[in-house]
This record gives structure tokens, sequence and C-alpha cells, in this order.
């Protein structure tokens, strides 16, 4: 006989978890036994800071990132997941609740937390029985990993899992580890539909690659840089296929989207054939589907098969796993030399990198952000993980951080402030890597305190605060259209305080760098990276430069 919180630490540790990310108080026991097996568990100052923990650590991991709440800390814990479902992350929230004898009768801290969590999950369940919770959670792990991966729900009972965790169970654990990763599974694509494809690319003159995350789950970088060496095709990534091939790949075309290069948005338009491998084709990914335009000939290689010609219709559609379909393209295609429409490519990318480098040579204080990107370019090691923030920091991260293909880029779908909590959730899924995350001040605002957490938990990541005093995005997008060119009213909506974040790191215990002037980078870095702790580099830079358009 096994106890409910014993049943739960040995089903996550059969399926391989190595984390649990928390917020007390929920499974008291559940997290004890855990913690005794030896899954490493990471009490979070908030239940949305917990979510994304889970969901960054999901993004690196290759597995799913699980995290708990109890009753009152569901509706926070919906936010921290919020992103994961944006960027089909596998993450598995836990929640508690109140049994069904105090439901509807204003019970103190309850609410409808199926309802809570309907429109950010892909399963939700209430396990109001808790000889439901085997099979429940053995789904939650099959539903995470499989298709298009996004996260799970299950409600147990008891504010914090009580009722649950002191629940007897008869029955062995029963785990299928091959859930507990992804990809799962890794089907092929119709042999006839891949000849139609390969043929589309035979007879294309100015093809182009688009490789989006789905590429990154499969792990198709090197398959897709076969395909484009034997067919002689750019490739483009969008900003979550960023490394998927090396930035100094003479095949590098560049990045797509609002947030990408205008250089490569110019090649998507183009372009006689897009093959897109593994996006979503969202309108932020390409330009208000602009780039490539919707009438465009387009090869979808996705594995949910509810994307395949979703926002392009004149597609070709290849349901699979992105590297094994792309493998079958590459044995199928033939052997093509493109060099004009290559070197045409690699002229449009070269004419924006020089834009780049030339707003990079700014030695000036406060520090220019094109000179902080090119710094980390130098600077960040070739196993480094760079995690981003949205806005700004997304835009500036995506397009002026040059990156290998031995490097990995995470940056949040959208939300805001996910950045810093999600990279010590990143550190805990690769342990030995050096984990730099970059934000904005206006970011890091939203989760400083995870500060705390990094330290109490000997989690060293490397936080780079590109620290202007205000939400620069906002700023520069309202000083012309709403306050008429007025600076000091501009601030004043977007503005914040001078606040030393060096010295905010060292009050929690971290290691505070601030940095002031150009020359100060390199040796803050170097230290940052020697640091035997969690690092906080506080960055002092103008607002006076945009990132380039993407247009």
């Amino acid at each position: 006989m096994l106890k409910g919180y014993q049943y739960l630490a040995k089903t996550l540790k059969a399926y391989g978890a190595t984390h649990l990310f928390f917020q007390a108080a929920v499974l008291w026991k559940g997290v004890k036994e855990a913690a005794d097996s030896g899954i490493t568990c990471v009490r979070a100052h908030s239940e949305t800071a917990a979510g994304y923990m889970a969901d960054g650590y999901a993004r690196i991991a290759k597995r799913p990132g699980i995290c708990a709440a109890q009753s009152i800390g569901s509706a926070n814990l919906v936010a921290g997941i919020h992103d994961a479902w944006l960027a089909t992350s596998p993450v598995i929230a836990l929640t508690g609740r109140r049994t069904s004898a105090f439901q509807d009768r204003n019970t103190y801290q309850e609410s409808d937390h199926k309802a809570l969590f309907s429109g950010v999950t892909k399963f939700n369940c209430d396990v109001s029985d808790p000889m439901q919770f085997p099979f429940v959670l053995r789904q939650c792990f099959r539903e995470a990993v499989t298709g298009k991966m996004r996260p799970v729900h299950m409600d147990l009972l008891g504010c914090n899992g009580e009722i649950f965790e002191e629940a007897e169970f008869d029955e062995p654990v029963y785990a299928d580890p091959g859930f507990g990763s992804y990809p799962a599974f890794r089907p092929a694509a119709d042999e006839g539909m891949i000849r139609e494809a390969a043929a589309e690319i035979n007879a294309a003159q100015r093809p182009l690659i688009i490789a989006g995350r789905g590429a990154h789950i499969s792990g198709a970088g090197k398959a897709i840089l076969e395909l484009a060496q034997k067919g002689d095709i750019p490739v483009a990534t969008t900003v979550d296929g960023k490394t998927i091939i090396d930035e100094g790949d003479p095949y590098w075309a560049g990045v797509l989207g609002f947030y990408g290069m205008s250089c490569t948005n110019k090649a998507a338009m183009e372009s006689d054939l897009v093959i897109i491998v593994g996006s979503k084709t969202s309108d932020q990914t390409t330009m208000s589907w602009q780039a490539p335009q919707r009438d465009k000939k387009v090869i979808q290689i996705d594995i949910a098969p509810d994307e395949l010609g979703r926002n392009y219709p004149n597609s070709t559609v290849l349901l699979g796993d992105a590297r094994v379909v792309v493998e079958q393209l590459t044995r199928a295609a033939e052997e093509k030399k493109r060099t004009g429409w290559r070197e045409q490519a690699a002229v449009w990318l070269a004419g924006y990198l020089r834009e780049q480098d030339e707003l990079a040579k700014d030695e000036g204080v406060p520090i220019a952000t094109a000179y902080l990107c090119k710094a980390l370019s130098e600077l960040m090691p070739d196993n480094a993980v760079l995690v981003s923030d949205t806005g700004y920091s997304a835009i500036w991260s995506a397009t002026a951080v040059r990156m290998k293909s031995t490097q990995d880029f995470v940056r949040t779908s959208g939300t805001l402030g996910w950045a810093f909590p999600a990279a010590i959730g990143v550190k805990c899924g690769v342990p030995d890597r050096p984990v730099i995350c970059l934000c904005g001040d206006g970011g890091f605002y939203y989760h400083l305190q995870e500060i705390e957490t990094a330290v109490r938990s000997n989690i060293k990541t490397i936080t780079v605060v590109n620290n202007n005093r205000m939400f620069a995005q906002n700023y520069h997008e309202t000083l012309d259209e709403v306050y008429s060119r007025d600076e000091a009213k501009a601030k004043e909506y977007v503005g914040f305080g001078d606040v030393d974040f060096a010295g905010v790191a060292e009050m929690l215990g971290a290691r505070g760098i601030r940095v002031n002037r150009p020359e100060e980078l390199r040796p803050a870095f170097e230290r940052a990276l020697a640091a035997d702790r969690a690092v906080v580099l506080d960055v002092r830079t103008g607002t006076g430069v945009n990132p380039i358009s993407s247009k």
C-alpha cells in the first residue's frame, strides 16, 4: 500500500522528473517525499514564478516541467503557465482544491479551478476521487509531450492536496518513461507527399527554409543544414528558431518577423517557395502574413495536423516529426546550385549586419544597448543559453546578439517579466551550462524577489539588466504619437526611479555588479562567469537608439 504522497513522488521519479517548482503551502508530504527520492524541489516566491520556472525547465531539458500550488494560488499559477501555452511547452500543473461538499457555498479561498485553467491547458482534470490519480497523472505526461505540446492541469482534493496525500493506493506504480521526455514519437510523412514536395523544391528558383521552435523541439538543426547544402537554399529562423543554424554560417539568412530583421523579411517576400519547419506561422512571425505573403507557395512541416495550412492555404503539407521529415526531403530532393539566389540573400543580410555594427561602435556613456549586445555575442561561452524577455529585449537579443548552433536561445512568447524566473528553471534543466538572462529593468521588476530563490537553492544564473530606467519600447512608441516629443511627460508615463539593482542583488545574497562604462563590461562578465552564486549585472544604458526596424 502506498500513500498518495508516496505514489506521487515514485511516479515523478519513474518518469525521470528531476525538479518540482512550487509555492508553499501545497503537497507538504509530497514535496518532502520527492526531495527524499532525489527530486530537487524549488520553492519560489509566487505561484506565477514557479510556473515560469517549470516552463523554462521544460523548454531546455526536453522533459515536462512540474509545478504546484495550493487552492488560492491556482489563479496565480494560471498566469505562470500562460506563456507555456503560447510557446507549446509541456508543463504539468498540480493544484489543491476543496471537496465537492464545500463547493458553491462561498467557501474560503475557493473558485472554479477547471474554468480558470481551461483556456491555457491541453488537458484539464478534476481528480474528484483519489483513485483516479494514477491514471490521470499518466495521462498528463502523455498529453503534455505528444502532438502539439502544451500545459496540462490536475486538481487534487484538499486545499493543499492533503486529502489526496493521505489516500491509499493498492496498485503498483506504472510509468512509461517514453512520455517523460520529448519528442515522444517521431512519425514520418507520407512518401507520396514527400515526392510531391521534393518536386516543388526541385522546380523552385528562390526557395527559402524557415525554421521555428518545432525544429528545436525535434533537434532538426543538422538535418536542415544538410537540406540547405544539398539544395543550395538559404535558411532563416523565427525568433524562437534562433540557433538552429550557426549565425556565421554562409547559409544563414537571418531572423524573420516583427521582432526579426528587415533583410530576412525581404527574402521571405522575394522567395518563390518557402519551406516552413515547425512554426505556427503567427502574425508576429510573418509580419501579419506578409513575409511570406499568404498566396506564397509553401511546404509546411509540422507534427500537429491542425497547424498544417492554417495560415497559408497554398500549401503542400507534411505531417510528421520535423527532423525525420526534413531527412526524407533531403533524400528525395535533387542536388542543386542556386548561387545567385543564395548570394542575394547574403547581400541583404550583410547590409543589415553593417547597420548593427555601426550602432555597436557607440562607446559612449550611458552604454548603448547595441554595444551591450555585441559584447554578449563575443563574451558568451560556446555552450551558453541566452534567455530573453519580450519587447525590446526580444528584438535586441534576436537581431543584435550573434549566436552559434552550439548555444541555445529561449525567449518568452509574450509575457513581460518571464525571463528571469524562467532562466532559473533553464539552469535547473542544464546545470552544467552557463545561463544568461537578458531583460530590461521593467521586466526585471516583476520577479526580482526570485534572486533570493536562486541564492537559497544554489542556482547560478547570470542576469544582465538593460537598465535604462524606463519601459523604453513604450517610451519610443508614445513620444511622438501621444506626447508630441515632450520627453519629460513621456518619461513620467513610463519611467522608473534610479534603482541600483546590483545593490538589491547583494542584499538578497547574490553577487551584484554595476556596469557604468563600456570598458567595464568584459571584466564584469568574466567575474560573473567565475562567481560561485547567482549574479546580477546592472548595465546602465541609454534610450537614444531603437532597435533596427524589421520593415
